[in-house]
């Protein structure tokens, strides 16, 4: 598999409600994955948020990134779709 990068930060998303705020920021290679989540679902639903995310960027091949995400109750696909336009805007595929 190819291995992409994250070249500067990458943000998509919106604070309106089922929607979530995902901002990828560039990683030490090495590293791994690291996320941070707010919001009122982060306690509730923490676990599976972190496999969509982890499950999401190493399926895209990238696999150092800081990542930051807030959201209001996001369905998984909603995660996904903004984990991939993040990714785009952060240069991993340029």
């Amino acid at each position: 598999m190819v291995v992409h990068t994250i070249k500067r930060e990458g943000v998509a998303g919106t604070e309106e409600r089922e929607d979530c705020v995902v901002k990828l920021f560039p990683a030490e290679p090495g590293t791994g994955i690291k996320v941070e989540i707010e919001g009122k679902a982060r306690d509730a639903f923490r676990d599976e948020v972190f496999k969509v995310i982890e499950d999401t960027l190493k399926g895209m091949g990238i696999e150092d990134v800081r990542v930051w995400s807030k959201g209001r109750s996001p369905l998984n696909f909603t995660i996904i779709a903004r984990i991939k336009a993040a990714a785009i805007k952060g240069g991993a595929f340029e």
